[in-house]
């Protein structure tokens, strides 16, 4: 019998395929579905898996849980670092501790609300940069649009460790713009978008900037000029907070020569600003309770005065457009026009004159917000504009947060925007560029009930046995 010769190849098997997965810091996750019973229930799943889960798969299972199944009008939205601390929360939504939401129909109005100076420190925004993406690519954006105005890069202004640069107004207030930018464009790519802004003194430019009045790099140009110009003014100032209201603050400053108002920023808060011997006595003197700021400059004082003519030749050289969202005004108190956002004159006045934010608040109001966003690198105006609100308060959400861990603070604030009001979020845009990819989840709990007859031919249905107990009638 004749053999048959057979050949086998022996090569070297594919390399696997190594995922460079962006490490996280926190995690998000969506439960929806179609009535509360069920979402409880798919909770509940969830919570069983995610301690079994390891670091370096939560990220799928978020991103299978978040961008491969349908929203549906029941949801509850959960955050945590890591998975015992998922897994309590989803426990606490499955066995009703935690409340749900409902989706409504129409989304209420989204605002934002810029940080001025005073929030920075080195460091911000750092987490956010090496977790996020998209955060990263605007960040290194303004880098690339600022190195011409800058002689210190920007990622080494904003994460160095050279002490004290951001404690000089030239470079804060670039860094602080430069971050606001970033979470903008973020919180945009995850589908939360203002349509209303408004800016405390420097934050005013970058809401600017979010409304469509000028490009980024125009902004980066003039803040790094406003930024220097304010630098060069005569030092020796200082700033105080005065908790009292406007009036009795106005009334006050009469016998304190060269102590001008710079802020009114709520109704029982107001800033002033002067030389610093004067701004002292003040405090000492006015009988009100005063609590010094440390400040480089006196802001929004005389001493500014000189920067003001330098800024608004600047601004009439750039391509100012009317905004494309409701902007509040910071100098005025009420809502800016084509006009009034056009003028460089407006943007000189916005150095010198006090900030009057509580106004601004007051018509922010207008718009029935059902949120109101502080973009930047820790809150400063959120307890200020709360106490200026008057009517039903919107949900209050702040992004970064001083020596806590970025990614946490966002998520956090990701999560109560869905589970506190009817906005929602573009889920899978929400793990774009991290290198995940679909694993195994618990499948949808549907609430089965049976409606065909009984496949045991040899018992009753519910019609038969009601036959059988019907009276029988004989002919």
């Amino acid at each position: 019998m004749g053999g048959v010769n057979a050949h086998v190849i022996v090569e070297e098997p594919p390399a696997p395929v190594v995922r460079a997965g962006v490490a996280q810091d926190s995690h998000v996750l969506r439960v929806s579905a179609a009535d509360e019973t069920a979402l409880r229930s798919l909770a509940g799943a969830y919570a069983q898996e995610w301690p079994g889960v390891s670091q370096e798969e939560l990220g799928d299972f978020a991103f299978t849980a978040n961008a491969g199944r349908a929203g549906h009008r029941f949801r509850a939205v959960v955050h945590g670092a890591d998975g015992q601390e998922l897994a309590a929360r989803l426990r606490s939504v499955a066995v009703g501790d935690t409340p749900v939401s409902r989706k409504a129909g129409a989304v209420a109005p989204v605002a934002f609300m810029f940080t001025g100076q005073g929030s920075q420190y080195v460091g911000m925004g750092r987490g956010l940069y090496a977790a996020e993406p998209v955060f990263r690519a605007a960040l290194d954006e303004c880098a690339d649009l600022s190195a011409s105005y800058l002689d210190v890069p920007l990622p080494e202004l904003l994460f160095g460790e050279v002490a004290g640069r951001l404690d000089r107004t030239r470079y804060a207030q670039v860094g602080i713009v430069s971050v606001q930018v970033a979470l903008v464009r973020w919180l945009e790519s995850v589908g939360v978008r203002p349509d209303a802004v408004v800016g405390h003194s420097l934050g005013e430019l970058t809401a600017a900037w979010a409304a469509g009045v000028l490009g980024l790099e125009d902004l980066l140009r003039l803040t790094v000029l406003r930024g220097g110009l304010m630098e060069s003014q005569p030092g020796a100032g200082a700033m105080a907070v005065v908790h009292a209201d406007a009036e009795t603050v106005s009334s006050a400053l009469a016998g304190f020569t060269g102590v001008e108002v710079a802020a009114f920023n709520a109704p029982r808060v107001v800033t002033v600003t002067g030389p610093a011997g004067a701004v002292e006595r003040f405090c000492r003197e006015s009988g009100l309770r005063c609590r010094p700021l440390v400040v480089s400059h006196a802001f929004h004082s005389a001493a500014m005065q000189g920067a003001v003519a330098p800024f608004v030749e600047a601004v009439a050289g750039t391509l100012l457009s009317p905004p494309e969202v409701a902007f509040a005004s910071s100098v005025t108190g009420g809502w800016h026009t084509a006009e009034s956002v056009t003028d460089p004159g407006y943007w000189g006045r916005a150095i010198r004159e006090p900030v009057r934010f509580s106004q601004a608040v007051a018509t922010l109001e207008e718009t029935g917000a059902g949120s109101v966003w502080e973009i930047g690198s820790h809150p400063q105006l959120t307890s200020l504009a709360r106490a200026s609100w008057a009517g039903a308060p919107p949900v209050w959400l702040s992004t970064l947060r001083r020596e806590r861990t970025d990614q946490a603070e966002v998520h956090t604030a990701l999560a109560a925007y869905v589970n506190l009001t009817s906005g929602d979020l573009d889920w899978a845009a929400l793990h774009q560029g991290k290198g995940r990819q679909t694993v195994t989840v618990p499948t949808y709990p549907f609430n089965r009930q049976r409606y065909w007859v009984s496949a045991d031919p040899h018992r009753a249905t519910m019609n038969q046995t009601n036959e059988m107990r019907r009276p029988q009638r004989h002919g």
